[in-house]
């Protein structure tokens, strides 16, 4: 019975490791690029002009809270690297650009080339931690 009792035990003892571990996983994967980041996208060549997007960083993963282009919301897609290193897609209606870029603790930098009806667009882009 005593034995029983141990091997109840030891599951349980095993089980509760297995979930604290499985369910705290996600929190180590968190990017000290992580929070909230306002963006600029400048034109340096085509017709897209200046466009400001908020950016939310979690666990690496880039999304966007805010910005439009041409009536439509921006769509922001991404990863940033351990490194720093990105890469970016924005989608705003049937516009789609990529950039590229680095970051750093508060600020960030890089290019996008885009696509849209009105023909292609070149720029660079910065952000800023809120």
């Amino acid at each position: 019975m005593i034995e029983h009792h141990s091997r109840v035990r030891a599951l349980f003892v095993s089980f509760v490791s297995f979930a604290v571990v499985a369910f705290t996983a996600p929190a180590g994967a968190a990017s000290r690029f992580d929070g909230v980041w306002n963006m600029t996208a400048v034109t340096t060549s085509g017709h897209c002009g200046t466009i400001p997007v908020g950016m939310l960083i979690v666990g690496g993963r880039i999304s966007s809270t805010s910005g439009s282009y041409a009536f439509n919301p921006i769509a922001l897609s991404g990863r940033v690297s351990p490194s720093g290193s990105t890469s970016l897609r924005a989608v705003t209606g049937p516009r789609v650009a990529y950039g590229v870029g680095w970051f750093d603790s508060y600020e960030a930098h890089g290019r996008w080339r885009g696509t849209g009806p009105s023909g292609i667009c070149y720029g660079d882009w910065v952000a800023t931690r809120e």
